[in-house]
Order: C-alpha cells, then sequence, then structure tokens
C-alpha cells in the first residue's frame, strides 16, 4: 500500500460518520473557507506583513521540505535557491537593524518625546528591546500604544536563513572526527564513507532501512552492511564446502601450526563457525575484555543478530579465536561447518551461511574431488559473485590423471553463470598429503600463500567498488537536516576517492579539511 492510500485510509477511519458521509460537502466548505481567510489576509494586511509572511513559509520549505526530504532537487538547484537565501537574509537583517537603531535612539540617544518614552521605559534594560518596534499609532487619550513585538519575525527570519546558509557551506567542511585521521590513509576515506551512508542499514533479505522511518524500500542492488572499520580492517577470508572437504587442515598448513580449537579427522569434525584473528600475541579462544582481538570478529556477532532477527533464534557454536600467527597478521581467517543438504531448511544456519559468504572479502571453496557433485543449492550462495574476484575455487586432495576434467568444468559451471571453461586463474588444485604428492603438496601450499597475499590490494579495489555502487544506490534516498552534506560527501567519493583507477584528490585545500 503506497503512503498517501495509507494516510487515506487512517483519517477516514478515525473522522466522524456524518464527516465521511458528506465528504465532498466538508471539503467544499474547507476550501471555501480558506479561499475566504487568504482574501481577508490579502486586503487587511500590510505589505511588509505579507512579505513576512511569504518569507517564514520559504524558509519552512527549504528546511523541512527542501534539505530534510527532497535534497536531490536543491542540490540540482543551487545556484538559485541560495541566491533567495542570501536576498532574504540581507533583507531581514537590514529590516532588524533599522528597527532597532529607532528603538535604540528613542530609548537612548534622544529621549525627548516623553510619551514614547514612558511606552517604551520597560524595554530599557531589557533584551526584548530587540524584539519590539516603536510604535506609529496612539490611543484616543493621544498617548502611545504599547509597542509591538514586530522585530521578532526578523530575528526568528535571520535565524532560519542563517541555518539554511549553514546548511549550505557545511558540505565544504570535511566531518571534523574524519580529520582526525591522515587525509591519505584509507582510515579517512573509511570515515568520509560511513559519515555519507550512516543513517541506512541493510540486512540479509535486501532491504535499505532509514533510520528515521520505520518504511522500508527493496531495491535491487543490496547494500552491504559494513561496521565503522570496512574501509581499514583487515581482509576477511572464509573457507567453505561441504564435510571433511579438508578446510580446517588447510587454514592449519597456512598457519604452520593448529589453532587451538581446530579438530580434524576422516568425519566431519569442525561442527562451529571459527573467526580467526591472526597476529595475536598468544593463541586460543578471545577473551570477552579483549577488545583489540575482539574487534576483528565483531561481524560474527552482527551475522547472529541478523539470524535472530529472521529466524528468532541464533546460533550457539560461534567462536572467536585468536592465534599468533604473524605471517597473516593483516587478514582474519574463517573456518565454517561443512555444508549439508539438512540445512536448507534449517534457517539460522541457512541465514548465517548465507551472510557469511556474502560479508566476506574473498571466499575459498574447498571441494574434495571425492565429494562427488557440488550441490545446486550451495552453488547458488556464489552466482552473484564476479567470477575470479569474490572467490576461488580449491579441488582438494587432487591426484594426477585420476581428476575428471570434463566433471571439474560442469560443477564449475554451477557456480559462474552457466560458463563451463575451467580456469587456471580462478580455481587451483591442491595435491593430496601424502607421500607420493609431497613435493607439489608443498608447491601448491605455497602457490595458495602467494594468491592469499595478492588479494589484498584486490579486496581493497572491490571496497572501493562496493563503496561507490552503495553511494550510487543510496545518494537518492538520503534525508535529514544535513543530507545535502551527505550528498555532496557521496558525490565527491563518487567522482574521485572511489574510482580505483584514478588516484585521489590530494591537495592542500583537502589536507586543511576543505572538501574542494
Amino acid at each position: 500500500m503506497s503512503k498517501e492510500r495509507l494516510i487515506n485510509s487512517v483519517l477516514i477511519s478515525i473522522l466522524p460518520n456524518v464527516i465521511n458521509d458528506n465528504y465532498d460537502l466538508f471539503v467544499f466548505i474547507l476550501v471555501l473557507s480558506n479561499i475566504f481567510l487568504l482574501v481577508h489576509w490579502a486586503s487587511s494586511t500590510s505589505w511588509d506583513s505579507k512579505f513576512n509572511w511569504c518569507s517564514f513559509i520559504i524558509s519552512c520549505t527549504a528546511i523541512f521540505h527542501l534539505h530534510y526530504s527532497n535534497v536531490t532537487l536543491i542540490y540540482q538547484y543551487e545556484p538559485l535557491f541560495v541566491s533567495t537565501w542570501i536576498i532574504l537574509f540581507y533583507y531581514h537583517t537590514h529590516t532588524f537593524k533599522n528597527n532597532y537603531q529607532q528603538v535604540y535612539n528613542k530609548i537612548i540617544i534622544v529621549p525627548t518625546d516623553k510619551g514614547i518614552i514612558a511606552s517604551l521605559r520597560p524595554y530599557k534594560y531589557s533584551l526584548k528591546r530587540f524584539l519590539i518596534k516603536v510604535p506609529i499609532d496612539k490611543y484616543a487619550n493621544g498617548e502611545w500604544k504599547e509597542p509591538t513585538m514586530g522585530n521578532a519575525v526578523h530575528v526568528f527570519l535571520i535565524i532560519m536563513y542563517a541555518c539554511l546558509l549553514y546548511l549550505h557551506f557545511i558540505p565544504f567542511i570535511t566531518p571534523f572526527n574524519c580529520l582526525m585521521n591522515d587525509q591519505h590513509q584509507p582510515t579517512s576515506l573509511c570515515c568520509r564513507y560511513n559519515y555519507a551512508i550512516n543513517g541506512y542499514e541493510y540486512d540479509s533479505i535486501g532491504e535499505i532501512t532509514t533510520a528515521s522511518s520505520s518504511s522500508t524500500t527493496t531495491t535491487s542492488a543490496q547494500l552491504q552492511s559494513v561496521n565503522r572499520d570496512f574501509c581499514s580492517g583487515r581482509v576477511r577470508i572464509a573457507f567453505v564446502g561441504s564435510w571433511s572437504t579438508g578446510k580446517t587442515s588447510i587454514i592449519n598448513a597456512l598457519l604452520g601450526h593448529e589453532y587451538s580449537t581446530s579438530q580434524i579427522a576422516p568425519a566431519p569434525t569442525t561442527d562451529k563457525f571459527v573467526c580467526l584473528a591472526l597476529g595475536s600475541p598468544y593463541s586460543g579462544p578471545i577473551a570477552s575484555d579483549d577488545y583489540e582481538q575482539r574487534k576483528h570478529c565483531e561481524i560474527m556477532s552482527h551475522m547472529n543478530d541478523i539470524t535472530h532477527k529472521h529466524c528468532y533464534k541464533q546460533l550457539p557454536n560461534v567462536v572467536d579465536v585468536a592465534d599468533s600467527n604473524t605471517e597473516f597478521e593483516h587478514f582474519v581467517f574463517f573456518d565454517t561447518p561443512g555444508w549439508q543438504s539438512e540445512y536448507r531448511n534449517n534457517c539460522e544456519y541457512e541465514s548465517f551461511y548465507r551472510q557469511l559468504i556474502d560479508k566476506m572479502d574473498f571466499v575459498y571453496v574447498v571441494w574434495d574431488l571425492s565429494h562427488g557433485m557440488i550441490e545446486d543449492y550451495f552453488a547458488d550462495f556464489f552466482k552473484s559473485k564476479t567470477k575470479g574476484v569474490n572467490y576461488e575455487i580449491i579441488y582438494n586432495r587432487f591426484e594426477d590423471g585420476h581428476a575428471d576434467m570434463a566433471f571439474l568444468n560442469q560443477q564449475y559451471s554451477k557456480m559462474t553463470n552457466g560458463q563451463e571453461i575451467l580456469s587456471e586463474m580462478y580455481t587451483m588444485k591442491l595435491h593430496e598429503n601424502n607421500t607420493l604428492y609431497r613435493k607439489e603438496y608443498e608447491q601448491d601450499l605455497k602457490l595458495l600463500r602467494s594468491k592469499i597475499m595478492s588479494v589484498n590490494q584486490t579486496v581493497y579495489d572491490n571496497r572501493k567498488k562496493m563503496m561507490k555502487n552503495n553511494l550510487m544506490t543510496y545518494k537518492s534516498k538520503v534525508s535529514g537536516m544535513l543530507s545535502l552534506r551527505k550528498l555532496k560527501l557521496a558525490n565527491s567519493l563518487i567522482q574521485e576517492d572511489l574510482n580505483i583507477h584514478i588516484p585521489p584528490k590530494r591537495n592542500w585545500m583537502r589536507r586543511m579539511g576543505f572538501e574542494l
């Protein structure tokens, strides 16, 4: 139901029956009454009063409609609007100054007219003297009438237009908290992006929800839910696949030792979603008060919150683990339970698994050739990802001469929207870890290490692409008093900083905190 229909239905439900039954008549009376009020206002008030009322309507419309809910219109015609604000600001400032000067002259400078002095005397030491006007009418006995508060409207409109001009000036200033970071560092880009995107959040069903409204709008481009360390945070890499494909064994081989909670056996052993914060001073489960390590795994709690929102239940088997490996200290690894077809009917497992794949920077799909086919439902998780950019397939326990390459092509095509050419660039073969293939296994592991290290720049480029897509999707829906600032900052990021082939602007104005 549209917003207009909803409002009409609510109004009809709360109006008395006599009005509902004679709706057209009451609308006619209401319109006619407003016409008469308008005619009366136009004929009985002064031109100054008419102009002030029009200015009041203009300022309120500018703030509460244009700046709050339709900033794209004001952005498109900003020179015209700003010129109008400046002219009206000058007019009301000049009028206020003249009115107050008259009051000041009567009270302080030239106290000769005893009648005027008598009516103005109570305001001599009061702040209200800034709001009054010198009376121009007398009572029947010849005494001057009490001064009106006619200057108050100019004070109010000066404040309104000053606020409007401030809202047009502030977009040229970098948000203060972002100035605390070096403008050349990714943290500054992250801060400016988070400021521009602030107020919108993404949930796992692909809806964009404004913080100030309960309404939701489904879009084709889904906003990625990110934390404050998104831009500069560690690269997140997940190892997923079916049960007993060797995911945990590969992670331990990369680390050079078994991480503290790992379990390896021929049967399925990893029954937990494990976040591994690497480069830690200790190895073991992360303590609840260890913020430095826990912040790298906070995405797990975030995903569990969304899982609870949609499934009314959280996953109990989520573990955060620290590891002392320093080779991958700029990464966070995620070990996962093997995907099983039964999980399709388990809301919390399916929801968490899908979120994990969506929110990772890079995913390694580990598949044991002895497991046969890749399940279609599992393969669908990856079809929305860009081939070779967001994930790669590891064919584990590979044996030369025993692999059916045509079969592997067919399985790979399930995950790549029908493409049936097995690409050496986007897949790798990891030989069986035994005496027969010891040398090949070590070479494969060395290649995997180098690939993971090379993922770093690719991930940061992908993050920029995703941020740019998020902002382009979001910016037309921006709202709030500082929406113009967010819109201009979003456009600046889209046109400059988030273009991976164009270096960001690094002039002295940017270093001084000016978005120019």
